[in-house]
């Protein structure tokens, strides 16, 4: 464990689940040392990691299909329209299986529970709302020529397709289609909205680098140990051999504790707000965070490039304020309201 809080640019059907169904498990997380901060989530708006197929190893889990039982379900029908393009049922369904899927890959549900049937239908609603940001984004794509070949997305569909049946947790190919809801032609759009969304994010202009820290540190379980610490750097101990010495962090106790470089966001908040206040070589107090305890050394800082994530990260702010600038200006028509849609029987 340290002190990072490495980014992870996460599909956002993982958050409008969570938020859309809270705690459904009941289960709580609570983070050990080697918990991250989460890190900013894309907010309402934001293309679904589009085309990120479901994986298919041995965290996959079928009790999704009971969701099935209570969704409501409207084939043929017309969900929405943004501006001249319609959005059915069919465009719909697989982005919603993908959700489903998402959801029970992180925690069983009790779908048979009543509460959780109309957080289901909240649920429906939010991923109507990102299967209207992908023609959001197909849209924008159009304005500014940006589009996939077919070669590209031929090639891209092969090397899914030789991926999720080499894993061996398919029969064949019509079995996960059939897992997913999909069919040939919407497993080709979701290959699709994923390149297209990869060559939009690549064209944002962003800055690419950061005012950055470099940090060492020396994590403890024990308070008093960690003031022990601190006191013996304030008499002229070495920080690199105290962190070999007392560091419960096995990752870099060997190295002195050196955490790397890091930018606003990207570490723990406790450990960064301790970091911004000393000045280069100085080192904290005890500083508590997560149940653990803390001394942390500033060795240097600068303007640097950023990681690759973290640029990733920007660039898909910026696309986010272009679709919420494209979604202001389309004429959005919702034909559906899943809330108020009678639950189908089991």
């Amino acid at each position: 464990m340290n002190a990072r809080q490495p980014f992870s640019l996460a599909c956002l059907l993982v958050v409008v689940t969570a938020l859309a169904l809270g705690c459904a498990s009941g289960q709580t997380d609570t983070p050990g040392p080697a918990s991250p901060e989460p890190s900013s989530s894309p907010q309402a708006g934001t293309p679904v990691a589009t085309g990120t197929v479901p994986s298919a190893g041995p965290t996959r889990v079928s009790s999704a299909d009971l969701a099935s039982r209570y969704i409501v379900r409207l084939p043929g029908a017309v969900l929405a329209r943004v501006d001249d393009d319609e959005i059915t049922w069919e465009d719909y369904e697989p982005v919603l299986r993908e959700a489903l899927q998402i959801i029970e890959n992180q925690s069983p549900v009790d779908w048979s529970d009543g509460a959780m049937q109309q957080r289901l239908k909240q649920l429906q609603n939010t991923v109507l709302e990102q299967a209207i940001s992908r023609v959001l984004m197909r849209q924008m794509a159009v304005k500014q020529g940006v589009s996939v070949t077919e070669a590209e997305l031929d090639a891209a569909v092969d090397e899914q397709k030789s991926t999720l049946l080499s894993s061996g947790a398919y029969a064949d190919w019509d079995a996960f289609l059939k897992d997913y809801w999909l069919t040939d032609e919407s497993f080709r759009q979701e290959i699709s909205d994923k390149l297209l969304m990869d060559k939009l994010l690549s064209m944002q202009t962003v800055e690419t680098q950061a005012q950055q820290v470099h940090v060492r540190h020396i994590l403890l379980s024990d308070k008093a140990k960690a003031q022990e610490v601190v006191d013996k750097l304030k008499a002229g101990g070495d920080f690199a051999e105290l962190a070999a010495q007392y560091s419960e962090d096995t990752e870099t106790k060997a190295n002195g504790g050196d955490l790397g470089w890091f930018v606003d966001g990207s570490m723990i908040s406790e450990i960064w707000d301790a970091a911004v206040t000393l000045q280069d070589g100085q080192f904290s107090d005890v500083v508590s965070a997560r149940g653990y305890y803390f001394v942390i050394q500033v060795v240097e800082r600068g303007m640097r490039d950023v990681e690759a994530a973290v640029l990733r990260q920007r660039q898909q702010e910026a696309m986010q304020a272009q679709l919420a600038a494209e979604r202001a200006a389309s004429q959005i028509e919702y034909l559906v309201d899943f809330t108020t849609t009678p639950t189908p029987a089991p």
